[in-house]
């Protein structure tokens, strides 16, 4: 690891430093998955992989928000002006259909904790590589409501997943806890949910996006 981290440029220190500012204080913003694309060298990338594998990178999971949950109408948080954020409030730039179920709530509630409970804890592939390679968790899961960890694999970052059930609908809020781009993750993330729960009875499950 310490002959890789020899060869690494003053730039890639920099994101390094940026990175564990990062960790310290929430406040600092840094890039996520897009760090290198800002550090703007792919040799960066590979320097800094012995150095991600032995933790020297991470993890990062950034605090948890204390402002999640079902709000008093029904709905779920909206999202800031980042765009590593999708939910089923707010404004347009960030906005998703709800899925929607023609079964009981507690038939619906059954069939999103298995699609849930049943997503790879290795991750799901992708054209640029797999997603949630650090593992998922239930965090909560009571009437009506699921919360969700998902974390990614090479730095420990961690996005917070909600689905909260009513009336024939599911509100959904998938949102990253740092820095801005996510290339895309949550977005996938949503629609491997929605193509699992497609495949069960009574649902409909189009995002819009």
């Amino acid at each position: 690891v310490r002959r890789h981290l020899e060869r690494v440029s003053e730039n890639a220190m920099l994101a390094l430093v940026i990175l564990s500012l990062g960790a310290l204080d929430p406040k600092v913003h840094m890039s996520r998955r897009g760090l290198f694309n800002a550090v703007g060298s792919a040799a960066a990338a590979g320097a800094f992989a012995p150095a991600a594998r032995a933790g020297l990178l991470g993890p990062f999971p950034g605090e948890q928000p204390t402002d999640l949950g079902v709000r008093p109408d029904g709905s779920l948080k909206g999202c800031p002006t980042n765009p590593n954020c999708w939910s089923t409030s707010g404004d347009a730039a960030h906005l998703i259909k709800p899925f929607e179920y023609s079964k009981s709530k507690a038939d619906a509630k059954a069939d999103l904790v298995a699609v849930l409970s049943s997503y790879p804890q290795a991750g799901v592939p992708q054209e640029n590589g797999v997603i949630d390679g650090g593992g998922n968790k239930i965090v909560t899961d009571s009437d009506g409501y699921v919360y969700m960890h998902f974390t990614s694999k090479k730095f420990g970052f961690v996005d917070d997943v909600e689905f909260a059930l009513n009336d024939g609908k599911v509100a959904i809020r998938s949102a990253s806890r740092q820095g801005d781009s996510d290339l895309g993750v949550n977005a996938a993330r949503l629609k491997y949910i929605a193509g699992e729960l497609a495949k069960k009875d009574g649902w409909k499950t189009a995002l819009g996006i």
